[in-house]
């Protein structure tokens, strides 16, 4: 246990084996093509599926980068004002307290008009400038609006604050062979009614010589948690119905193998919907190894939980 050779369960021979195994000259197509699903969807290009930002501009609004969206919304601001104070240019002297033909009086107008501010020292005093600013003011207190509901629902967007384990850890007991992987809520609050769930996620080469990835169920001991207070341990019993049974690391690198972890609940406090999830590379493996207990009673009778050793794993 734990060399690449040995199988992590006890191999009954009647199974299918993946091609992978048996067609060496694929592997760097099957390393090619995890590498592209490792990557975040900002540096996927997707030939032959344009990314129309307007067709759905609440979720690009809301999924981009906070840096980005900054950005963005100042270059839109700086956009609008100065279009509609080259409006108001065009229709010189209608302006009251403004220079003739000075750009940032306009610009500055604007501002204050689309802002719903006025601070009453400049004006429209012209038909045209009531109409130009008219239209100013509706599109100003739409697009406020817009702007203000965006940046409420990034910030009250739910997160959840779960840790996973830097590594997922394979020991024998008794004759039999588990993989476990610790979580952890960060926050005070707990996280109610907790469903977690662990995927072999392979990539197989199919008999047409394609690439296909492959997800299999790796059935928790306990996959439902009814509350999330502190820290669990997920755990997947390799027996004979297991997807890893008798398979060796050696044979899951070569197929660019992962454990997919996933964890969802409803944060206590806000009611709200939370998802978290986490992969790990047979390279982030360890074998022969436990979680290192982080929760004890301090000399005044409280709990403690001590995350500076959340990742800690001890041998055999």
């Amino acid at each position: 246990m734990g060399r690449a050779s040995e199988p992590l369960g006890r191999r009954d021979g009647g199974g299918k084996r993946p091609l992978a195994a048996h067609m060496p000259h694929v592997l760097s197509r099957l390393r090619s093509h995890h590498a592209l699903e490792e990557r975040g969807h900002d540096n996927i290009v997707r030939v032959g599926h344009a990314d129309r930002a307007w067709s759905d501009f609440y979720h690009h609004a809301l999924t981009i980068r906070w840096s980005r969206f900054f950005w963005y919304a100042l270059a839109g601001y700086v956009v609008v004002n100065a279009t509609f104070a080259l409006l108001y240019m065009m229709v010189p002297r209608q302006i009251a307290g403004t220079r003739p033909g000075v750009f940032w009086d306009y610009f500055f107008f604007s501002i204050q008009t689309f802002s719903t501010v006025g601070y009453g020292v400049m004006a429209p005093v012209g038909p045209a400038a009531h109409v130009i600013a008219s239209c100013e003011l509706l599109g100003g207190m739409i697009l406020n609006a817009v702007a203000t509901g965006l940046v409420f629902a990034r910030f009250a967007r739910p997160r959840a604050r779960v840790m996973f384990s830097n590594s997922a850890l394979i020991r024998r007991d008794s004759e039999m062979s588990h993989l476990s992987v610790r979580v952890a809520n960060q926050r005070l609050s707990p996280i109610l009614s907790v469903d977690a769930e662990l995927f072999l996620s392979r990539l197989i080469v199919q008999p047409n010589g394609r690439l296909a990835r492959q997800f299999d169920p790796l059935v928790l001991v306990q996959s439902h948690i009814p509350v999330l207070r502190f820290a669990f341990s997920l755990m997947h019993v390799i027996d004979a119905h297991s997807p890893l049974n008798g398979l060796t690391a050696e044979e899951l690198r070569k197929e660019e193998a992962e454990i997919v972890a996933t964890v969802t609940g409803t944060d206590e406090v806000s009611g709200q919907s939370v998802f978290a999830r986490t992969a790990y590379g047979f390279d982030r493996v360890l074998y022969n190894h436990r979680f290192v207990d982080i929760i004890d009673t301090s000399a005044d009778g409280r709990i403690t939980v001590d995350y500076t050793r959340f990742h800690a794993t001890e041998g055999e």
